[in-house]
């Protein structure tokens, strides 16, 4: 995806893994059982936008606009995504 020319990825369980992968003082095992929503919330990023990694939560994770209270049952994204 892309916003006024920022290139935006959303992190999936994949690249959560193989950044614990590539560090020696986490085990991988103990992260396989994690699911997705848990794993961006213990390393507080959701996104990588323009090669950096950032932390979107509480905006929609399709389009980043933040998300209204009203808008929780759609959990991450927007009534209109």
């Amino acid at each position: 995806m892309t916003l006024s020319n920022e290139k935006i990825t959303l992190l999936s369980k994949d690249n959560f893994l193989n950044m614990v992968n590539n560090d020696p003082d986490l085990n991988i095992d103990n992260f396989k059982k994690i699911n997705i929503n848990k794993l961006r919330n213990h390393f507080k990023i959701t996104h990588i936008v323009n090669g950096k990694f950032k932390d979107m939560r509480g905006n929609c994770f399709k389009c980043l606009t933040p998300l209204k209270p009203d808008y929780t049952q759609f959990k991450n994204y927007c009534l209109d995504c």
